[in-house]
């Protein structure tokens, strides 16, 4: 057994981890958030301490068989922790791609709520309205359109909201067609093109967001920079195991 001690350290504390990264993850439905981040953090969670129930059985089950059973559950979840980890840096990395020079602004869509920005969208537009007055050579395009749970379109709600608060009308071009993340740089990036902007964007979003936005800007082959909204702490773990949901489907699937 004593062999088996350090591997059995490192893959209970493993599992302690990932039971916290569900639990913060999952703690969101406590509220009524339901999204399916929050879910699949609860199934991580609970996973992971099923995993601590039964780790001493991977090492100490009489039946072979089993005990390979156990191993290879552990080994997947190990892989899958791994992949998730380098996935989480590849995320931070986006987020850091700060931008050199003035660009085109890029505003992504979030959910509109009676009208107005709901609190994860405000937190963008603030942070795009701080560097539209940094920059004010720079054009921005609020892209997202109507839902059917929403009165008017996000590009709408988010126009309003930057006039509102000093931008210029006529720096703000609405797309309002869009309904996902590959249509939002998509249908802005014909705007570019027929209006001869500035081909460097600069996208505003979560920066959870900002490493799968920027992936999808590069294979339309735009170049793009970040800058990142205040996502409130508490939504931050539910999103992010989204995002790792989202960006998987992405390399499975394509855009």
């Amino acid at each position: 057994m004593k062999r088996f001690k350090p591997l059995h350290t490192a893959v209970f504390s493993l599992c302690i981890i990932g039971a916290a990264v569900g639990i913060f993850a999952a703690l969101p439905i406590l509220w009524g958030n339901l999204n399916y981040g929050a879910y699949f953090g609860a199934a991580i969670a609970i996973i992971s301490v099923l995993l601590c129930v039964f780790l001493p059985r991977a090492f100490n089950c009489s039946k072979r068989a089993l005990r390979y059973v156990y191993r290879a559950a552990l080994a997947v979840y190990a892989a899958l922790a791994v992949y998730a980890a380098v996935l989480s840096s590849l995320m931070l990395v986006g987020m850091n791609n700060s931008p050199k020079d003035g660009g085109t602004v890029i505003v992504l869509g979030c959910q509109v709520k009676d009208g107005k920005p709901s609190l994860m969208l405000e937190k963008r537009l603030e942070a795009a309205l701080r560097y539209l007055e940094d920059n004010p050579q720079s054009m921005c395009i609020v892209s997202g359109g109507k839902g059917d749970n929403e009165t008017k379109s996000e590009a709408q709600a988010m126009q309003e909201w930057l006039c509102a608060n000093g931008i210029d009308k006529d720096r703000i071009i609405k797309e309002e067609r869009s309904v996902s993340t590959k249509e939002n740089l998509l249908f802005s990036k014909e705007i570019i093109i027929q209006r001869g902007y500035n081909p460097n964007i600069v996208i505003v979003t979560d920066g959870f967001h900002q490493y799968r936005a920027s992936l999808i800007a590069d294979r339309l082959g735009l170049n793009s920079y970040a800058v990142n909204a205040a996502t409130p702490i508490y939504l931050i773990p539910m999103y992010w195991v989204r995002e790792w949901l989202a960006v998987s489907s992405m390399f499975v699937f394509g855009l």
